[in-house]
């Protein structure tokens, strides 16, 4: 199977790092438009070959991976559409979709190789020195079929999700989007909206200083690389700005609770049950339970009952916290009416 990856950053490299690993066979070319990752690119063996031009890149190609920031990839494909393969299947790693896939439609119409793809991995760090083999493991990769798609293409794609250590999650563009604004773009805009806000006090001088693994980690996004955060920005405008608005409606509404001197035994039930909340989710206990075709009832059933017994013990630890904490609010409260 001969891979043509353009762009050979962080997400390309690590790409092309799991398949020519793990991949018997496989035979990677490599192209970006910038000669030092490239060369960085193979330098770490993430690439058999390089070459100069995204059209020669994928004139012999199977699969072609467009690895691009976003805003990149409708001009590529202007570029490669007189060079690729009628029967090549064609993916990319974008954060977002919907705009991707209409570039798809205009650009190469009735193409039924066409299926997009978004692993839900990365790290601040960017280029292909940064990249990993193993980036992907345990990771959702979205993908996000043409209507002219083929099985086959899809399978393909599907496959080397898989290879790559991912779990495969297939939706529509729309779809996508709205969701990754709320998980991962949001998150992203909020590291930069509270990074920023740190920055620009008169205090910063001491507050970085003091700054330690909480402001750290929440601040992590804010160094996502600029191109990148610019062009999720301005193709998934109206699903971020949803996203903020209802970000905005929640800080408003823990403000309110937080003031509210009459409520401060439901505040700290309100943390309490997010306290909880939290827990189940890092459990794994998510929303819509997925399980492999013929996976058996009684496999999944063991991993089920530990879950619930660890999460019923954590409810019952958290809640009795809670109840002790509020006999001591109201302790603390008579003492002070007596005094």
């Amino acid at each position: 199977m001969r891979v043509a990856i353009l762009g050979t950053g962080l997400i390309g490299a690590s790409i092309g790092l799991g398949l020519r690993e793990r991949v018997k066979g496989v035979y990677v070319v490599g192209y970006d438009r910038s000669r030092q990752a490239l060369d960085a690119a193979r330098k770490r063996k993430a690439v058999d070959e390089v070459v100069w031009s995204a059209a020669e890149a994928v004139r012999e190609a199977d699969v072609v991976v467009l690895a691009v920031p976003v805003l990149a990839i409708k001009p590529l494909l202007e570029e490669i559409k007189d060079a690729v393969r009628p029967d090549a299947v064609i993916t990319d790693t974008g954060s977002s979709k919907a705009e991707i896939m209409r570039w798809a439609r205009e650009i190469l119409p009735g193409h039924a190789g066409v299926v997009a793809g978004h692993p839900m991995a990365g790290k601040t760090e960017f280029g292909p020195e940064a990249a990993e083999e193993t980036l992907f493991e345990g990771a959702r990769w979205v993908i996000v079929p043409a209507v002219e798609a083929s099985s086959e293409a899809i399978t393909i794609i599907t496959n080397i999700a898989k290879t790559l250590g991912a779990t495969p999650m297939v939706m529509d563009a729309e779809e996508h989007d709205a969701y990754v604004a709320a998980i991962s773009h949001l998150p992203m805009m909020a590291a930069m909206a509270l990074f920023s806000m740190g920055r620009a006090s008169e205090a910063w001088p001491e507050l970085s200083l003091l700054a330690a693994g909480g402001f750290r980690d929440m601040t992590r996004l804010a160094g996502t690389d600029p191109d990148m955060a610019y062009d999720i920005a301005m193709t998934n405008k109206e699903n971020i700005a949803h996203w903020i608005d209802r970000y905005v409606v929640a800080l408003q509404e823990l403000r309110r609770r937080l003031v509210d001197v009459e409520g401060e035994d439901e505040f700290y039930r309100l943390l309490a049950a997010t306290n909880l909340d939290h827990a189940e989710y890092k459990y794994g206990k998510v929303g819509r339970e997925e399980k492999p075709v013929g996976e058996s009832q009684s496999a999944a059933g063991l991993s089920d009952y530990l879950a619930g017994a660890w999460i019923r013990d954590k409810f019952n630890e958290v809640m009795q916290a809670s109840e002790d904490r509020l006999r001591q609010m109201d302790e603390e409260e008579r003492m002070r009416r007596r005094i």
